[in-house]
């Protein structure tokens, strides 16, 4: 019997807000058959990116090294992101017109970034943002199964496989290793799924809305002591900001974030 997803409405955590839900860690690939294009098409995914690496040296943007777990000299996670949350970043997508033909055909898709895990690195534990989103990965290069590399989700583990998807629930506990002497190459792609009550955008706006108010936290002592109630205010005039840029954002690409 297929699993019914019950109705979620949506939460987008702040602060140290936690996600506690009913959501399995793990989804089943079959009951998203919109993610159909990625498997269709992952070798020729695959191929773009190591043309790109073969003409620039290497997958760079955003390093994410602050979730490293630095036991190893030289450890590292790098992302190059092309949509993050419905921003466009123009300039990236440049490079990859195929890929990003491949994930513009999925109607709910919300994010995609290509994503290298390098040998003997691991991803520290972290919750996500929301638990609006699917969090997909196509395996394009594994270098290894479990134990050696893999995917923790709460207390459930799974691997990667070449051509394959991996899907979890992003807003729960997670974490990645990779310790083989090889680079891990994943392409994610978060898609708002039916069982969410909100809109692709309402969503995205609302996340990066939260992203935005982490972000000033972290900047100004004076936010972080600002009460709850007064930072869900905040929350909501920045969601609205992002929800009437991003159709602009979109459409311009000087726009581009860096």
């Amino acid at each position: 019997m297929a699993y019914t997803y019950p109705k979620e409405a949506l939460k987008v955590m702040l602060r140290d807000e936690r996600y506690e839900g009913p959501l399995p860690a793990f989804h089943d690939p079959s009951l998203f058959p919109e993610l159909k294009p990625l498997l269709d098409n992952w070798e020729k995914i695959r191929e773009e990116v190591f043309h790109f690496e073969k003409a620039n040296q290497e997958i760079s943007g955003i390093s994410s090294n602050e979730y490293v777990s630095a036991q190893y000299e030289g450890t590292r996670w790098s992302n190059m992101y092309l949509d993050n949350f419905m921003w466009r970043h123009h300039k990236n997508r440049v490079h990859f017109p195929f890929i990003c033909s491949v994930v513009d055909q999925i109607p709910n898709a919300s994010l995609a970034v290509l994503s290298v895990l390098y040998p003997h690195s691991a991803v520290k534990p972290h919750y996500g943002d929301t638990n609006g989103i699917v969090r997909c990965q196509l395996g394009l290069s594994v270098p290894d199964t479990l134990p050696a590399c893999g995917l923790g989700v709460a207390d459930e583990k799974a691997g990667w496989q070449e051509g394959k998807l991996t899907l979890f629930t992003e807003a729960y506990l997670h974490s990645a290793w990779n310790w083989t002497e090889g680079k891990r190459y994943v392409l994610i792609v978060d898609i708002v799924p039916s069982f969410i009550s909100k809109s692709r955008m309402a969503v995205c706006a609302s996340v990066l809305g939260a992203q935005t108010v982490n972000y000033l936290e972290n900047r100004f002592a004076m936010i972080k002591r600002t009460p709850m109630p007064a930072l869900r205010i905040l929350h909501s005039m920045l969601s609205l900001a992002w929800r009437l840029y991003l159709p602009v954002q979109r459409s311009f690409k000087f726009l581009s974030p860096e």
